[in-house]
Formats: C-alpha cells, structure tokens, sequence
C-alpha cells in the first residue's frame, strides 16, 4: 500500500508497475502509422537496421495493451522509482486556491529527470540485440546523461549529436559527456553529409534537435554495429514513460483521489503523453478530466502547426511522421527551455488533441519563469527551465479554481535544475530576460510546404 506522510504519497519498490501501458489499444479511433519513403506504412523489416526488436514491436503493436518490463529494466529503475509524489500545500496557500495541487518529482534518476525512463529500456534492447552502441540526437545534458548512464549499464558505447552552442566549438550538456564518457559531436558537424550541408548553408549556429537527430539517424544508417535511439516523439518511448501515469494513478487512489486536470510542458510530448496516458481510458469514457499540454510560444506546434505528415528530423531522412507540427525546416529561436524546441509533437499525443481529449496552450519565458520562481520559493524545488511551463499553467488554472470556488486535482510533473553553472533564474532576476516570439518568416515558409496537402 501507498504511503501518506505528510503531504508526501509514496509507494514501495514492490508497487513499482511491472508493466507499461499503451494505450493506443484502448482508443476508439486510429492513430495513423507512420509512413516509408515508398509512400506506404512502415514495415517492422525497415526499421530493423536501425532499432532491435522489442522497440519495434512497441512502435507498431496498437494491439497490446501492455508489454513486460524486463527484470534488468526495473532493477535500474528501482534506484529511483517509484518516484514521490508531493501535494504543494504551500504553494495552495500562497494561491489561496480551493484546487488541490499534487505533482510527481521525476528529478532522482542518475540524468536528473524523467529521460532515464526510456534511455535505460533502449540501452537494454539495444545490448539484446549485440550491437556494439547506439547513437542519437538531443539538445542538452539531461538526454546526455539519461544515455550516458544506461549505455554504462548495459556495457554499450554511445554517441550524441548535441545542439552547438552559439559562437562555440561545443556542445549544450558537453560537460555531463565528460562526466558519462559519452562522445559528444557538436551539431551540426562535420562528421555527416546533413551536418556538412547544414554547416555550409547555415553556418555553425544553425544547429537544432531536429537537425541532431537527422546526423544520429544518418550515421545508424550506415553503421551496422549501432542502433539508433531517440529520447522522444516515437511511441515506443511514450509507452516507456507511462510508469510515470501508471505509479500517479494508484499514488492518487491511495487517496481516494482522481485528477480533473493533468497538466504537462511539452517539446515533442512523450512525457507527457507517459502521465496522461493511464487517465486517457476514463475520459473516453465520460470522466470530464482535462489534458492539457503547454508550449512555449515561439514553438506553438499544437496551437499554430498544421497536422501533416512530417519527418522527424531535419533532413528528411527518418520516416514521415502523423503528427501537429511546424515543419522540419522551422528554425527556432533560442528558447532557454531547448527541450522543448522541436518542431512536431508525438503521433498519440497529436491524435488526442485531434479528437479534443487535449486541450493546448502556449506561454512565454518570463511568465513562466516568474511562475517557476514562485513555486520555487513556495516549495523548495528550484525547476528545470520546461517544469517553469507547467507551472504557470498549473498556477492559472488554481486561480480560476480560487475565483470559482472549485475544489479540483490538479495533476502535474516536477523536474529541478541539473545545472550547477548558474540558476536557471539569472537571467530573470538580472531583469535581461526576454520574450522570444516565433520566428514568423521562417515559420511561414515552413508551414507553407503543407498548404494545398491532403
């Protein structure tokens, strides 16, 4: 049984879910699959080079409702999960909000947040199939330490194509590499063909997630000894991250509560898909809970993007994608929160918001960051840049709670700073922070590729 001290809910390691959910088997309509160069649905034999077995089974199944959490699996999970769940009782009184707020901490796994709930599951998978490492793409130390720690526990070797810093030769997270022993590559680079051509075209300070992801996928290609791995968008790693949800819902029971709000940021939305996902089946079945994902305003790809299909990556290499997105060829500007400057959002997730089981919202830095600084101060957590995002929504929804008298649950995620260089309020409280809007001529040529389609 879940135990209640204070306002602290936790479970057991025993109570830890032995299974992930995958809830594209409960949905009343069809997630639409994603698509080959050669215009029809990806086939299990495509994806073979680049992903082993079990990845692959997880992305096309829309059949099983679970799949079997390997014992190595859930003993590396068990250095940190279950994770605790907090009620922000403090936060509720400097509100002074009738809504009840309770928020899972993901911030105790070796990377600091909740990428190490998929990183350690691809690591496994990858070791089962007898390559030698696996490659990928990201923007930042979390994802880097996340495959750094479970490349090392599997005996793997590892690669990250990381977003470059402006004006540097380095990586965003090349000091958590150091740390794993993970071989940072500053993208774009000059180690692929996308990488030189983006170099050439744009110059060194024209790096992106979605470009980082063309330069892993491109080098997993052709390199049979690695599998390529990514730390989002896929369904695979949606149904990873449905431990968290899974352990939410009986944390809440345990309280005789459900939420009637679940609230998350999202960059390409598996986490938050992960949390909502256990809750999906009673809304489909009548229970009025609100799903709501917040972006960052100058990456509005679920409030401003087109639904299309569109490759993962920047060069158009990864299979085409169902999903709300920006197009590829969307140059963000630079949003401090990077994980969540992609330019689409999951398949699920953007079926959901499809359907109108998700409701989305776009908030900008400095209000966010305002509303992160005082939960910080409220609670004790001193936030990653993207839980900032979450919060000030969390924030807002409390106080229409607080002006309707509605005792509501509000269901939310918490991940805290990784790094140690600065606060991630410097910039704030320095009074030199700046609203970043969308790059709108880059947005619109982007977008305009999708005009007329389908």
């Amino acid at each position: 049984m879940a135990t209640v001290t204070g306002n602290r809910i936790t479970l057991s390691p025993r109570e830890m879910p032995a299974r992930w959910y995958n809830v594209e088997a409960d949905l009343p309509f069809r997630v639409p699959p994603m698509m080959s160069p050669s215009g029809f649905p990806i086939t299990a034999r495509e994806l073979a080079p680049l992903f082993p077995r079990q990845i692959i089974e997880q992305e096309l199944n829309a059949k099983s409702r679970t799949f079997s959490i390997p014992k190595e699996v859930r003993e590396a999970y068990q250095q940190w999960r279950p994770t605790p769940m907090f009620r922000a009782t403090a936060l509720e009184r400097e509100l002074g909000t009738s809504a009840k707020l309770y928020y899972k901490f993901e911030g105790g796994s070796p990377s600091g947040s909740y990428e190490s709930n998929t990183a350690i599951p691809q690591a496994y998978y990858t070791k089962q199939t007898g390559a030698e490492g696996i490659v990928t793409g990201g923007a930042g130390g979390v994802w880097i330490s996340a495959i750094g720690h479970a490349a090392s526990l599997f005996g793997l070797k590892s690669r990250i194509y990381s977003v470059r810093k402006p004006g540097s030769d380095l990586a965003w997270g090349d000091a958590y590499g150091r740390v794993w022993g993970v071989d940072v590559q500053a993208s774009p680079s000059e180690n692929t063909r996308v990488g030189k051509f983006q170099l050439k075209k744009e110059g060194t300070d024209s790096g992106s997630i979605a470009t980082a992801l063309a330069e892993a996928y491109e080098e997993a290609t052709i390199d049979p000894d690695v599998k390529f791995t990514i730390p989002t968008l896929m369904g695979n790693t949606l149904i990873h991250q449905t431990i968290v949800g899974l352990e939410a819902q009986r944390q809440l029971a345990a309280i005789d509560e459900a939420p009637d709000h679940v609230i998350g940021s999202i960059g390409a939305g598996s986490h938050f898909g992960g949390l909502i996902a256990p809750f999906v089946p009673a809304r489909i079945q009548g229970r009025n809970t609100r799903f709501v994902a917040v972006e960052e305003s100058s990456t509005p790809s679920l409030t401003r993007g087109v639904y299309t299909e569109e490759s993962a990556d920047a060069a158009g290499l990864m299979p085409q994608v169902p999903m709300y997105t920006l197009g590829r060829d969307y140059s963000p500007p630079g949003v401090l929160a990077g994980a969540m400057r992609y330019h689409g959002v999951a398949p699920i997730v953007s079926s959901l918001f499809r359907e109108k089981h998700i409701e989305a919202v776009a908030h900008g830095q400095i209000e966010s960051y305002s509303a992160g600084l005082m939960f910080t101060r409220a609670e004790g957590i001193v936030l990653s840049p993207h839980a900032m995002y979450t919060v000030k929504e969390v924030i807002e929804q409390a106080l229409r709670c607080k002006a309707s008298g509605a005792e509501d649950t509000i269901l939310f995620t918490v991940t805290p700073a990784v790094s140690t260089e600065s606060s991630p309020y410097d910039t704030l409280l320095d009074g030199v922070m700046h609203d970043e809007q969308p790059e709108e001529a880059s947005l619109k040529k982007s977008v305009g590729r999708f005009i007329g389609r389908g």
